[in-house]
């Protein structure tokens, strides 16, 4: 059925979001000021849509970073059985929401 738009989400059957999918995320910090990346947190996620329907998910508390140092933030996923994936691009220390709704 496509992208729906209302829902910022896929319907289910589409890939990557396939029946009985599992997605982790992780955040990694980028200071570009001296153009280092730190290492990549802990998976963390939603884990599946317990109505079974839509995939993406609204990410929120997307974690800072507490030295102040991050000029961005660089959101990774990761589908069970599936190699990560950098999603997107935070382009500051302050955002702590995301949606995720692309493939």
């Amino acid at each position: 059925m496509g992208y729906n738009p209302a829902n910022f989400a896929y319907w289910i059957g589409e890939e990557p979001w396939v029946p009985g999918y599992s997605v982790y995320y992780a955040i990694t910090f980028y200071d570009s000021m001296a153009k280092v990346e730190s290492a990549r947190s802990k998976w963390w996620g939603p884990t599946t849509d317990p109505k079974k329907l839509y995939g993406g998910f609204g990410l929120i508390r997307i974690p800072t970073d507490p030295t102040g140092r991050a000029t961005a933030r660089r959101i990774w996923r990761k589908f069970e059985g599936q190699p990560e994936k950098m999603i997107h691009v935070l382009s500051d220390n302050v955002t702590t929401k995301y949606q995720d709704d692309i493939c």
